[in-house]
């Protein structure tokens, strides 16, 4: 392996010392981190099989070039163990797909992050959470991956709060969001499956999500629990209003998913009821946005308004603990389709 060429600071053997150093040098995300010495940074290479110099992707905003060496830095910063570096080389590969648009994902005024959806064997492989509080804490690869994809972004693209990332409120997802599909536990094929990967392959989605809505759906009829989901989702200040644009998540507990499986529900059908639950008529648009938003020049008084641009743009990912209770939505940024990348 060849030597690596980041640049090196000598500090006091005291972990406080070293978390401040860090800390006052602006590269943290506020957070502790571990210290990333040469040993820690080539053991991720390793696992990855990686040179230092390899070119992964350049991050926006900067264009800053996520090279193995540096990606590594910020995974051993999160904390991940050197077994998840490929599953954060590919979220980096993820969210630098042109349609991703990393570019407004990192600078907007919205409080958006990539969420990281993972699928394959990796799962296990790693104990990524898929089941009860998978998108909470109390799992080191959910939380450290999410992480590294984070300090990426701040490091190497180039955006500190405040400064170049722009949000008005962020929210808690920007400093880790990440977990798995209960591929398992779902009535329907995986969600990396069903966008053309092998069920033997391992994938990771990212997604430009605004946060976490909780919808609770308590019912036994699918019709009753696709109703309320869809009158959740279907808030006009939402951004996918704004342009017809990007993809609504929808995550359902294992529960919910077998209540419409035994009632005959393809995943299919449950999108299909959700894009025509989702339509809003032009006029229940405030005036002002109206006004505001080239998009509803034209229509009609009663014309309906599209949340995203079809039913296929809608993801439901089955996930989280098995009782049929709790549905969690997931707003989308709007000016972002979401990207997937194989792990390898």
């Amino acid at each position: 392996m060849s030597e690596l060429s980041s640049a090196r600071f000598k500090v006091p053997d005291d972990y406080g010392t070293v978390f401040t150093h860090m800390y006052e040098r602006g590269i943290t995300d506020g957070l502790p981190v571990i210290p990333p010495t040469a040993p820690a940074v080539r053991a991720m290479l390793e696992t990855g099989g990686m040179a230092p110099d390899a070119l992964i992707a350049t991050m926006a905003p900067e264009g800053g070039p996520a090279t193995a060496e540096k990606v590594a830095i910020n995974a051993v910063m999160a904390g991940c163990l050197p077994a998840y570096f490929p599953v954060v080389v590919a979220a980096i590969r993820a969210i630098t797909e042109p349609k991703f648009n990393l570019l407004g994902v990192q600078t907007t005024t919205n409080p958006v992050s990539p969420v990281l959806i993972v699928n394959g064997p990796v799962r296990t492989a790693l104990d990524i959470n898929s089941g009860r509080g998978c998108l909470g804490p109390g799992w080191r690869a959910n939380a450290t991956i999410g992480r590294a994809v984070r300090l990426c972004m701040l490091n190497i693209g180039g955006c500190p709060p405040g400064d170049v990332d722009k949000a008005i409120h962020g929210m808690p997802g920007k400093l880790s969001f990440c977990f798995a599909e209960a591929e398992e536990h779902s009535p329907w094929l995986p969600f990396h499956v069903d966008n053309g990967f092998a069920a033997s392959e391992s994938a990771i989605t990212a997604v430009a999500g605004q946060g976490t809505q909780n919808l609770y759906a308590a019912f036994l009829d699918p019709a009753d629990v696709v109703a309320m989901v869809a009158d959740g989702m279907a808030c006009y200040g939402n951004n996918g209003y704004l342009r017809a644009a990007g993809n609504p998540l929808v995550i359902l507990s294992p529960g919910h998913a077998k209540i419409f499986a035994d009632a005959g529900w393809s995943k299919q059908r449950v999108k299909n009821e959700l894009f025509e639950r989702t339509k809003i008529p032009r006029k229940r648009i405030p005036r002002a946005r109206q006004l505001s938003e080239p998009i509803y020049n034209g229509y009609a008084d009663e014309e309906m308004c599209l949340l995203c641009p079809s039913a296929e743009s809608i993801i439901i990912i089955v996930a989280g603990g098995p009782e049929a209770y709790h549905v969690t939505y997931v707003p989308n940024f709007g000016t972002s389709s979401y990207a997937m990348a194989r792990i390898r």
